[in-house]
């Protein structure tokens, strides 16, 4: 039995489709910094979990061959709402989500290097610091990036797909298949790729239920499976991309 780990939002359903239906999986939902922790732990085998994971942690290997979650520009569910009246160069208070991992890690590196913002950074919840006063702007991703960006919908959008393609001309990459350590993916990558297969050909079926439940029409949904998220790339430029953010990240950490 493998057991293997996937993030509960729309954007990661297409690559563990009907996983919970495999006779030899033990599929787990979790947010991104919760599969982390599986990930480290030993408690899952794999993860569809934050790229940034295998930059803060070598022992754990991402699976470049193999489906990811990216963007070559908006991405739309990775943001950054900065409150009306100010600018992104001068936001100086910063709530990250604590769901999040590497959205929590490109939106400070956008803030800092595209726009020359150093805010304070805490971890809040990100429907918490939008109705409060404390905060400039508020890192959030999934499902609720999307319900809650027209909800505030006078905060500036700040989209980090976007903001890092226009900076980098790469792509980014903000999720992929991690394996703990010691697993080698091989193991699994028939069945991770016949899922990814078969979910991409039935995108269409999941527009009914997140037109339903994130409030957007179906062209914004449509637009959002179909074109905004890019599920594949070549290998080499998901190691390229993946390079690219480990040495902004590393370059912060000095």
């Amino acid at each position: 039995m493998f057991r293997i780990g996937t993030v509960p939002f729309l954007v990661a359903r297409p690559l563990a489709w009907r996983l919970e239906h495999h006779d030899d999986v033990e599929l787990t939902l979790a947010a991104p910094s919760e599969l982390g922790r599986m990930l480290r732990e030993g408690e899952v085998d794999v993860a569809l979990a934050s790229s940034v994971l295998a930059t803060d942690h070598p022992e754990l290997e991402f699976w470049t061959d193999g489906p990811v979650i990216a963007s070559r520009g908006p991405v739309r569910s990775v943001l950054v709402l900065i409150r009306p009246g100010v600018l992104a160069r001068e936001v100086r208070s910063l709530a990250l989500d604590p769901a999040s991992r590497s959205g929590r890690a490109l939106a400070q590196v956008v803030l800092r290097e595209v726009h020359h913002a150093a805010p304070l950074c805490a971890e809040v919840d990100p429907e918490f610091a939008l109705n409060g006063p404390s905060y400039d702007a508020v890192q959030i991703i999934g499902d609720r990036a999307l319900q809650l960006s027209q909800e505030f919908a006078d905060w500036q959008i700040l989209d980090l797909g976007e903001a890092w393609t226009n900076w980098t001309g790469l792509p980014f990459v903000f999720a992929g298949w991690i394996t703990r350590e010691g697993f080698p993916v091989e193991q699994v990558a028939s069945i991770l790729r016949a899922s990814s297969v078969e979910g991409l050909e039935q995108r269409n079926r999941l527009l009914p239920e997140a037109v339903r439940l994130l409030g957007h029409d179906e062209d914004f949904m449509r637009r959002y499976l179909f074109e905004d998220l890019v599920y594949t790339l070549p290998p080499l430029e998901v190691r390229s991309a993946l390079d690219a953010f480990r040495t902004q990240i590393v370059q912060a950490s000095r």
